[in-house]
């Protein structure tokens, strides 16, 4: 009598936990999209659509990625088993598998889905999920091997590294971290290592004419000359400006130099200039700017000249100039050649960067490079071998405690501590290059971190945090919102959370964490200035939100925008920059 009751008990319970499984809403896990998903903006921001690719959204729910895409002029298809099931699956260039296996509660089907995506691929699989730092305590119960939700659903939350490996194995092939929870899989060793070198030519910088970036590295030098003839309405000679010695040592007259000026801020404000006469080689330059552009644009990306069918306004060059050599020597006698110099300076350190990460997932051999990427290593190094020596130099480097700690304390950027270095993600590309493989390191494991705002690259043991400060810009004194930290030794990553802590971390003295020519930063440091005058800074206690708020009590002081004010708020507080040891 008890055993039967117990057998009757068994078989309820096995008819229940089967009618759980029968009844998982998998079509309410469905997002309705007015913006494309985290996985379809990365692909974009990698430059993985190119304007002939096609793309498919292996259970595209709703449709809002394909829609998205198809009004960004793209070839976009997709199917969904509840939503879009008469789509035919068709292979595509790009194909999208976001935040699908998270939703599958049989771990056969969840396989069978990826490797069905991935035989509609024809170069990139990307494949996205929710990560274990995104389970709400309260989202459901446990159940196989993820969660049974309160709205009916299943929700497997995967740790970076599970994923990665879940990836690999279920295909046999190997991954690329794209951004937490975001993998690519290539279908060629080429496209994956093109998409790796020009991360690491690209780093944070934007992309700029010539003209902006030469004004930039030379902003001091420029702006007296430009007062000079914003008040004149005419050249200066040498003996007029006190900078005229360094701006011709720069630029190779005065002339050039506000030709420049010219450029960057446009013709209007100088039409009634005079300028003198032109030299007949910055004359020419300027006529063909249009025509030279994209070749400096190569040239500064790359620091080498393109080699056949590498620039598509080739022909146009050659029909102006009689050869690509012959328009460089043109720009490199108007602009000066030392700045060529240091692009091809960057150029060889941005490949070995390149070249020092690839060898996370088995560096490829020359014959298995990209075109471009073989110009690179024979015409920067002279040969691949040499490239790969030294990049392998590279990569023993950040292996050593001390080699990191040394290129920590170098850097001309960044606000250095007994612990760390903090770097904005603005100038991480200008770091020295132990620090930037240093950084890369992290990303194999996290992918890109989108919203991240500072770098924190531990000195002391193999460890780097991506630490988000969404109001760094606009707030005096921004508050952390989240970390994700990368530690090299275990390889994993882990996320915190502080969005709804009353008292998070905060920044002070934003100048030291940013470039020198980073937008805001005199206004950041003139702030600092303030604070230090006031004494504020030497506090123990001004780290936290709380602690920061009652020291400006204490001191009958108020922050308004990056002003330091009176707690009237009638007058600010003008004191004189000075500067202190304090950090």
């Amino acid at each position: 009598m008890l055993r039967s009751g117990y057998d009757k008990l068994s078989q309820w319970h096995e008819t229940w936990h089967n009618w759980v499984v029968v009844q998982v809403a998998r079509y309410r896990t469905a997002m309705t999209r007015t913006f494309l998903s985290r996985p379809v903006q990365q692909v974009l921001a990698d430059g993985l659509l190119e304007a002939n690719s096609t793309f498919f959204d292996y259970g595209c729910g709703k449709g809002g990625d394909v829609r998205g895409l198809r009004q960004l002029g793209y070839d976009a298809d997709g199917w969904d088993p509840a939503h879009a099931p008469d789509q035919p699956k068709r292979e595509a260039s790009v194909v999208n598998l976001g935040y699908v296996v998270n939703v599958i509660e049989e771990l056969e089907e969840r396989r069978d889905a990826i490797r069905q995506a991935w035989r509609l691929t024809g170069d990139v699989l990307v494949v996205a999920a929710r990560l274990d730092w995104d389970v709400d305590g309260s989202a459901g119960r446990p159940f196989k091997d993820g969660l049974f939700t309160k709205t009916g659903t299943f929700q497997k939350y995967f740790s970076q590294e599970e994923l990665r490996g879940w990836i690999d194995a279920t295909l046999g092939q190997r991954s690329v971290a794209a951004a937490p929870g975001i993998f690519y899989v290539f279908r060629s060793e080429g496209a994956e290592q093109r998409l790796l070198a020009r991360h690491a030519r690209a780093g944070s910088r934007p992309r700029l004419g010539i003209a902006e970036l030469v004004y930039r590295q030379h902003r001091t030098q420029l702006e007296p000359l430009a007062e000079w003839v914003r008040q004149h309405r005419t050249l200066p000679t040498p003996a007029d400006l006190p900078t005229a010695e360094g701006l011709i040592d720069t630029f190779g007259s005065i002339r050039a130099a506000f030709a420049l000026i010219r450029r960057v801020t446009g013709p209007a404000p100088w039409t009634d200039v005079i300028l003198g006469a032109k030299r007949l080689s910055e004359a020419k330059f300027e006529a063909n700017l249009v025509v030279l552009q994209p070749l400096i644009d190569f040239l500064t990306e790359r620091g080498r000249l393109p080699r056949d069918g590498e620039l598509a306004e080739t022909p146009s060059i050659v029909s102006n100039f009689g050869s690509v050599r012959a328009a460089f020597s043109l720009i490199r006698r108007v602009t000066g050649s030392d700045r060529w110099t240091e692009f091809e300076a960057r150029a060889r350190t941005d490949f070995l960067v390149y070249l020092a990460l690839s060898a996370f997932a088995g560096r490829p051999t020359f014959g298995e490079l990209p075109s471009d990427l073989q110009y690179d290593a024979r015409d920067l190094f002279g040969s691949f071998k040499e490239a790969c020596a030294q990049a392998d130099r590279l990569l023993f480097a950040v292996g050593k405690p001390e080699a990191v700690d040394l290129a920590c304390r170098a850097s001309l950027i960044g606000k250095l501590t007994s612990e760390a270095l903090y770097v904005h993600v603005g100038g991480v590309s200008r770091l020295p290059a132990v620090l930037r493989v240093y950084a890369g390191c992290a990303e194999t494991l996290t992918g890109s971190v989108d919203n991240a705002t500072i770098l924190k690259m531990h000195r002391e043991k193999p460890q780097v945090s991506f630490l988000v400060y969404p109001e760094f810009d606009k707030d005096p004194h921004p508050s952390l919102e989240a970390s994700i930290v990368a530690r090299l030794r275990e390889f994993t990553v882990s996320y915190k959370d502080f969005s709804s802590r009353d008292n998070p971390p905060i920044l002070h003295r934003k100048e030291t964490f940013v470039p020198d020519d980073y937008p805001g930063r005199d206004k950041f440091a003139r702030l600092t200035s303030q604070e230090e005058k006031a004494g504020l800074l030497d506090q123990p206690t001004i780290g936290t939100r709380v602690g920061w708020k009652e020291a400006l009590g204490q001191a009958g002081l108020a922050l308004r925008g990056h002003r330091l004010v009176r707690a009237s708020g009638l007058n600010d507080l003008r004191v004189p920059e000075t500067r202190s040891s304090s950090l």
